[in-house]
């Protein structure tokens, strides 16, 4: 099994909401911070993150500079 990582970046990320939610990945912000952890829940403002630790952050969408996960491929 191979991996490809997908980059979602702020302007995708309200239209790949289902596709995000529930994955694990990292979140680059603006001011390059990375956050990692499982993606709970997204809705129009906000990305709820649950990091290593369990804890939750909740995340602006608008100070996110991209959202990056691995996907596994067949190959």
């Amino acid at each position: 099994m191979g991996k490809r990582q997908v980059r979602i970046f702020r302007k995708d990320i309200l239209l790949k909401k289902a596709e995000l939610e529930g994955k694990t990945g990292h979140v680059i912000m603006a001011d390059h911070v990375v956050h990692n952890g499982q993606i709970l829940a997204v809705s129009d403002s906000q990305l709820e993150l649950r990091d290593p630790r369990f804890n939750k952050h909740i995340l602006e969408i608008g100070t996110i500079e991209e959202v990056v996960y691995d996907k596994e491929t067949d190959y």
